[in-house]
């Protein structure tokens, strides 16, 4: 594939590949600009499996918000850090009309979404180097994304490029330094190093605020028209004992202890998984949480 098919697919003028080739970025468009972390393991690899707006679980509440904030939108929709596709599919279900792209800087994630297909097309990208014209899309998604990017403002940047004048933005953004939250509590905490283990885990390096999100977006020149929140206190709690497992298994992956970390994982996320779906529709306006959806428009 030549490096202008390949530009093409980012500004739409091409279907999806059906031959399970990787789309890649054209030249002049560096592919990474993330280091430190390795996102061609596979078990860092985000976005497999399905996932439905209708299901009672904080990823069926991720994507009702974002089918909500779409509504009375058409075009071309582009998503940003796609991973394996799980959103992608769940898109293009739904909303068969939209022309869709997904798009992710691992190569192996791209290859994955390829094969399972049913998302639209796909393409390799760095979202802080976007390999599309200006005023490409008229929507742009992503779901857990800024908190990996080094430079938020660079992306917000390229959201806005690429977006058309009064083109829609809605995007998770995980704020892990909110004002009255269990993260904001552990900022320095030791004993509970929430944001070293989310760091070393998952590749979190930014932690962010419902006001430093905003600032940065309309900086941009995007309005955020719409702001509601999940992750409040038991999906905060049901977070911390998730990484916390995650490194006690990480040290200790056999015997005893591993079998005890186990156990206290399942008996906290039984109930806190279920119930925090409750919780984040009764609050969702409440701002003591770690997760934001955000809308915001382009400003013509």
């Amino acid at each position: 594939m030549s490096d202008e098919q390949a530009a093409d697919v980012g500004a739409h003028s091409r279907a999806p590949s059906d031959n399970g080739s990787v789309l890649m970025p054209p030249k002049g468009h560096p592919q990474s600009s993330v280091l430190n972390f390795d996102y061609e393991d596979a078990a860092t690899i985000q976005g497999r499996g399905g996932i439905s707006s209708t299901e009672r679980t904080i990823g069926g509440l991720r994507l009702r918000r974002a089918f909500d904030a779409m509504l009375g939108h058409t075009g071309s929709c582009l998503l940003l850090g796609c991973g394996a596709g799980r959103h992608n599919r769940a898109i293009h279900g739904e909303r068969p009309d939209l022309t869709l792209v997904g798009a992710d800087l691992s190569v192996s994630a791209i290859r994955e979404a390829l094969r399972t297909g049913n998302g639209g097309a796909y393409l390799v990208a760095d979202a802080a180097h976007i390999p599309a014209a200006d005023n490409s899309y008229d929507i742009v998604l992503l779901f857990d994304l800024l908190e990996h990017v080094p430079d938020v403002s660079r992306c917000v940047a390229e959201i806005a490029r690429v977006l058309t004048p009064g083109g829609l933005f809605h995007g998770f953004i995980p704020l892990e330094a909110q004002p009255k939250t269990l993260f904001r509590m552990l900022t320095d905490s030791k004993r509970i190093p929430i944001h070293q283990w989310k760091h070393d885990h998952v590749g979190h390096i930014q932690r962010l605020t419902t006001e430093s999100v905003t600032a940065t977006f309309r900086a941009q020149g995007l309005e955020p028209s719409d702001l509601s929140y999940s992750f409040h206190l038991l999906g905060q709690v049901h977070d911390i004992v998730d990484y916390w497992g995650r490194e006690r298994l990480r040290r200790e992956p056999v015997g005893r202890a591993a079998t005890v970390t186990r156990a206290v994982q399942r008996v906290v996320f039984f109930p806190t998984w279920r119930l925090t779906y409750w919780e984040d529709t009764l609050l969702k306006r409440n701002p003591w949480a770690t997760g934001l959806h955000l809308t915001a428009i382009k400003r013509g």
